[in-house]
């Protein structure tokens, strides 16, 4: 009886398999609304992401980022709408505008925190320009 019960199982979870990978239309779900082949749905895009700010600044270069230590990026930027950190290490401080998400990863000197990476993304993840990005999330810090 055990032996049946297993064997119930197995093809209920076969089939369970079968109609997460089954598809809908003509098309195998694997067109977009212009007929371009592609997945339904993705998790990382090579297309250029879309900068578009009421607010945009000036750009930041990514050589002017990369020498700021925290002071300098909490008097540029304001808080932080996110902040991790990691074995006292490395830290994360994640920043927003109308535009993009701003990423600045800072390790630990020693003595304080120095930029040292920096992701700039729009907010359907796709990347951005790094500069363009800073400049409109300085231009529109968060004080509170």
């Amino acid at each position: 009886m055990h032996c049946v019960s297993r064997l119930v199982l197995a093809a209920l979870g076969f089939v369970t398999l079968a109609a997460c990978t089954a598809t809908s239309g003509n098309d195998g779900g694997r067109r977009g609304g212009d007929g371009a082949d592609r997945p339904a749905v993705a998790l990382a895009s090579a297309e250029p992401g879309r900068f578009e700010s009421s607010r945009p600044g000036t750009p930041i270069p990514l050589t002017t980022l990369r020498t700021m230590d925290d002071r300098q990026v909490a008097s540029t930027f304001g808080r932080p709408v996110f902040q991790r950190e990691e074995s006292g290490v490395v830290r994360l401080l994640r920043f927003k505008s109308d535009a993009c998400d701003l990423d600045l990863f800072l390790y630990s000197t020693g003595t304080g925190w120095q930029v040292r990476h920096v992701d700039a993304r729009d907010h359907t993840l796709r990347n951005l320009p790094v500069d363009r990005c800073a400049g409109s999330v300085a231009a529109q810090k968060r004080t509170a």
